[in-house]
């Protein structure tokens, strides 16, 4: 006769932690979209998570926690593009579609995190993640203009015309979001032609 024990599994238990977990990360999105990060208490979070006040706090035992993996989610499910998909070889015009392209695919993709931004943008969680977020930003540009770089003016307008406040107002007039993107790219590489 075997002493050995069988190991123990998790199993369904498990599965239904992570789908509280994720369901209370759901809620808390909707809500900082909604009232912003301040001003989301994490009882609203529990309420439109149907969970108990404490399993909120069970996993998040801070307002902090939460918004820390609200936006670590974002991240993630974001799948922020690599400067490295800009390939250096390729002509400017080339480039700048490119960087269009996924800098526009990136904002669709990270629509709800907008809208938190712009309910709390000096949420001191926020401000954490925000200098690697234009980090990123910044080093597709740059890479995308090449030698180009070095030119302040020609990184202030580049990044005007790729922002997302721009692509929204192309979208509002009725440009579609591939339209969209390549209109940015012809007129980035039409100022830099000038």
């Amino acid at each position: 006769m075997s002493s050995s024990k069988r190991p123990y599994r998790l199993g369904k238990r498990q599965a239904s932690v992570d789908e509280t977990r994720r369901r209370i990360l759901d809620a808390a999105m909707l809500e900082y979209g909604e009232h912003g990060i301040p001003e989301t208490s994490m009882q609203a979070v529990a309420r439109r998570a149907d969970v108990a006040p404490g399993t909120v706090l069970y996993h998040f035992p801070t307002p902090d926690d939460l918004a820390e993996a609200v936006i670590e989610r974002w991240l993630v499910d974001m799948e922020a593009p690599s400067p490295e998909l800009i390939r250096e070889e390729d002509p400017l015009d080339v480039r700048l579609g490119r960087l269009a392209a996924e800098l526009f695919d990136l904002y669709e993709r990270s629509e709800a995190a907008y809208r938190i931004y712009a309910k709390s943008p000096r949420h001191p969680v926020l401000v954490r993640y925000e200098a690697s977020w234009f980090e990123n930003v910044g080093q597709m540009i740059a890479r995308a203009l090449g030698d180009r770089a070095t030119d302040p003016e020609a990184l202030q307008v580049v990044g005007a015309l790729l922002h997302p406040g721009f692509r929204g107002m192309l979208l509002e007039v009725g440009f579609t979001r591939q339209r969209a993107s390549k209109l940015a790219a012809e007129l980035a590489l039409g100022w830099l032609d000038r």
